[in-house]
């Protein structure tokens, strides 16, 4: 991942789904940063009702162009060939009307290869989490791609207003299952992408054994490694707080068992609990 030209391919291809509402803005952000910083492609893609019967159009939704032009990379009257011309990022567009918002962005997903989506999440918990069930967690589990989550009232690490990023301490809790290399890997393929020199990688391990962690050549003077005893995701959510953490990273596989089934895995667990930005990346 040391070579820009491989983390740009490793990542060049970006999936946001939204349902076109406010609270979506913070995730188009940080997929419009991510896939600009890649030079490559960004798939909008709104499923769901149809936009008529729902009262929302793709004019309600932040565009690309004026969102450029906010971060100082295009002038407002760019034409829309500038952004590909420019700045080397292909846009799509797609609507996908059914009544199953899954369905339809698995669908997408089957027939075009994505390296990572990026999603809203309502990060609900408790009562509030059977009687609205989150549409991001679910399909983040179905797609097995790696999932950037913004929860709502999130900070996120790209500002929506001018683009500047701020990802200092990013924090990895490691486990020998799932393997944690991939999700060590992606962060900071990721914090190489968007530049972020001074990003810290923290591995949290909770519980009494080190697990085997490869760290990639000469990342090791910005590892720093945490031991903590106790509730996974309560030292989890602490270590966050603690190191003010701007993105969560961790490794899943999804639910396994019907325990998690009733109360979400320990990634899902997080998110809700955290209100951070959270990377899940799928693990062995």
């Amino acid at each position: 991942m040391d070579d820009i030209t491989g983390v740009r391919s490793h990542l060049g291809r970006i999936l946001h789904a939204t349902d076109l509402s406010p609270e979506g803005d913070l995730a188009f952000a940080h997929s419009l940063k991510l896939a600009l910083a890649a030079r490559g492609h960004f798939c909008v893609v709104h499923t769901g009702p149809d936009k008529a019967q729902a009262g929302v159009e793709w004019d309600a939704f932040p565009a690309v162009r004026p969102t450029l032009a906010r971060w100082g990379l295009l002038t407002a009257e760019s034409p829309s060939t500038a952004v590909a011309e420019t700045l080397g990022l292909r846009v799509r567009k797609v609507d996908i009307p059914d009544r199953e918002p899954i369905h339809g962005v698995l669908g997408l997903v089957d027939k075009h290869p994505f390296d990572l989506v990026v999603l809203a999440s309502q990060a609900r918990e408790g009562v509030a989490r059977w009687l609205h069930p989150s549409i991001a967690e679910p399909l983040a589990r179905e797609a097995r791609l790696p999932t950037l989550f913004l929860p709502r009232g999130a900070r996120g690490f790209v500002d929506p207003a001018d683009g500047a990023v701020r990802l200092r301490n990013v924090l990895i809790p490691v486990d020998r299952s799932p393997r944690p290399a991939q999700a060590v890997a992606l962060a900071m393929a990721l914090a190489d992408l968007l530049e972020a020199d001074e990003a810290v990688f923290h591995l949290l391990h909770v519980g009494a054994f080190w697990p085997a962690t490869p760290i990639p050549a000469g990342r090791e003077p910005r590892v720093r490694q945490l031991e903590r005893t106790g509730p996974v995701v309560d030292r989890i959510v602490a270590a966050a707080d603690e190191l003010d953490a701007d993105l969560i990273v961790m490794a899943t596989h999804g639910h396994d068992g019907l325990l998690d089934a009733l109360r979400g895995s320990t990634t899902e667990q997080v998110l809700r609990r955290a209100g951070r930005a959270l990377l899940a990346v799928p693990g062995g």
